[in-house]
Formats: C-alpha cells, sequence, structure tokens
C-alpha cells in the first residue's frame, strides 16, 4: 500500500477544514467590529488620552491604583462628573505657540515649554458607567490536550511556566519561553504557541497583525479539538482586524494551525496505542 498516496486525502481534507474555520473566524470578526457594544467601547477608548511614559510615570507615582484617567471636562463628555473633594492627579502638558515662517506666511506650531494640568482616575468620579470591553478571555480549559501542546512546546524547545500576571494579561510569549497565568484556558497555550513558532518575538510585524495570526491560529486549532473559543472574534476586532486581514494571513495561520494540529493527532494516537497495548495486557494477566 502507498502510504504516501492514502495521506493525502486526509491532508488536502484537513487544509479545507483549516481553511473553512479561518472563513469563519473572519465573518465572525466583522460582526464583532459592527455590534453596538463594541462600538460603543471602540468609541469610548478612542476619546481616552494616550499619556507619555513621563506622564504615565508621574500617574502612578501620585496615584498607584489609576486605571483610567481623564481630565474635568473630558469626563463630563463621558456624563461623569468628579467627586466633591477629589484631588487631581498632576502630569505635564505641552505649550504650543504659532511661529511665522518665511515660506509663503504659513504658521507652524512651536513647542514653548511645559505646564502643569490635572487629570482623575475613574474610581475619583460619579455618573455613567463606562462601557463594558466585549468579552475575549477564554477561560475553557482541556488538560488532556493540554498535556500534548506541552509536549509540542518541550520538541520546540520553548519552556512554559505558570505564573500570576498582572492586570487582563492571560500569557506573555517571550521567545524560546512562555509565561500562563493560572487563569487562562488552553486556548492561551495555543495562542502563545502560535506566537513562538511565527517568529513573533522580535519580528518587525505590527502588533496587531502578531496578535491577529496568533489568536487565528488559536481559534482553528480549538475548533479543531472541539473547544469552542467564541470570544476570539471580539480579541481580534479589538486588535482592530477585519476579515480582508485575516484572509491575507490565510496561509501564514493554516501553516501554523497545521503543524500544531498534526503534532497533536500524532501524539494522541501514539498515547490510544499505548493505552490499547496496556489494556491486551491486563486481559492476558
Amino acid at each position: 500500500m502507498n502510504t504516501t498516496t492514502s495521506q493525502q486525502p486526509k491532508f488536502k481534507d484537513l487544509i479545507e477544514r483549516i481553511t473553512a474555520r479561518v472563513e469563519e473566524l473572519a465573518l465572525a470578526t466583522d460582526a464583532a467590529r459592527m455590534s453596538e457594544d463594541m462600538l460603543r467601547y471602540l468609541d469610548s477608548i478612542s476619546r481616552f488620552h494616550r499619556y507619555s511614559l513621563y506622564n504615565s510615570w508621574l500617574i502612578l507615582m501620585a496615584f498607584p491604583n489609576a486605571t483610567q484617567v481623564a481630565g474635568f471636562h473630558q469626563w463630563n463628555s463621558y456624563n461623569r462628573f468628579v467627586k466633591k473633594g477629589e484631588k487631581g492627579i498632576p502630569i505635564l502638558a505641552p505649550i504650543w505657540v504659532s511661529k511665522e515662517t518665511q515660506e509663503k506666511d504659513e504658521d507652524r506650531m512651536t513647542l514653548r515649554g511645559f505646564k502643569i494640568c490635572y487629570v482623575f482616575d475613574v474610581s475619583q468620579t460619579d455618573g455613567e458607567p463606562l462601557p463594558e470591553p466585549p468579552d475575549w478571555k477564554k477561560p475553557e480549559k482541556n488538560s488532556f490536550l493540554a498535556e500534548h501542546l506541552m509536549a509540542f512546546a518541550r520538541e520546540k524547545g520553548i519552556t512554559i511556566t505558570e505564573k500570576e500576571l498582572e492586570g487582563e494579561i492571560q500569557g506573555v510569549s517571550k521567545g524560546g519561553c512562555i509565561e500562563i497565568d493560572p487563569s487562562a484556558g488552553t486556548s492561551t497555550i495555543i495562542h502563545e504557541l502560535a506566537h513562538e513558532i511565527m517568529l513573533h518575538h522580535g519580528s518587525d510585524l505590527p502588533i496587531c497583525v502578531k496578535e491577529l495570526e496568533a489568536e487565528s491560529t488559536a481559534f482553528v486549532v480549538c475548533r479543531h479539538f472541539g473547544l469552542q473559543s467564541t470570544c476570539s472574534p471580539n480579541y481580534v476586532a479589538l486588535h482592530g482586524a477585519t476579515s480582508d486581514m485575516i484572509m491575507e494571513h490565510l496561509e501564514r495561520i493554516r501553516v501554523a494551525a497545521m503543524e500544531i494540529i498534526q503534532y497533536v493527532e500524532q501524539s494522541l494516537a501514539a498515547f490510544s496505542s499505548t493505552q490499547r497495548q496496556v489494556a491486551e495486557v491486563q486481559e492476558a494477566l
């Protein structure tokens, strides 16, 4: 019997199933981006300023437990109001002044210096609640599958350790090693493994593309082995991905998913064979 020929239909079928799963995620991601909850959340975060590293340190020193900060009037735009008696968090705001140029009398803005202004943490305000971020965590665990994923990591020379991670972080890929929060599900292991085998660590790819590829790979592998991973469209949408972007990276997603799936399936088959042999020996005794 020609083993290579017999494996071709199975290989082709796996490619088709992976492609179908990626297409499923692409459509679901567009739907997630257009959902009312997602639109409200994206609109909300777009109105928060991103602070410089220096101002981030000033906020941390003045208010270590700060989570979301904004100015007095900006909070009003959210229908939230600073509580009486609350002290502002001092940060530095640039002072820009107009400077005439000699070319066509155009004005340019030049930095004159800095001034102190004040922001307030959300905990210092009252009013309408801010939109909750759409669910993106996947706590579903499959210990049997996780064991084979660990074996895959060891074969690749990747160390996986369980560690309490800060904030909302579920897992971190560091190039040759992965840290997983105890609360994270099996999908997170796959996500971080995808970062590793796709050589994302240290690459010049934009973060949104790295997350798109890793989460799409995790979605495909989870679906293949029966884990639902229904939060993936939200996660990918939160990183700005669209269905077109996902399909543009189809081949890289497909290759990574296939590598993980084939290893795990072979590992499961070997495990089942060993279990049968043990059972046959026990029956003979």
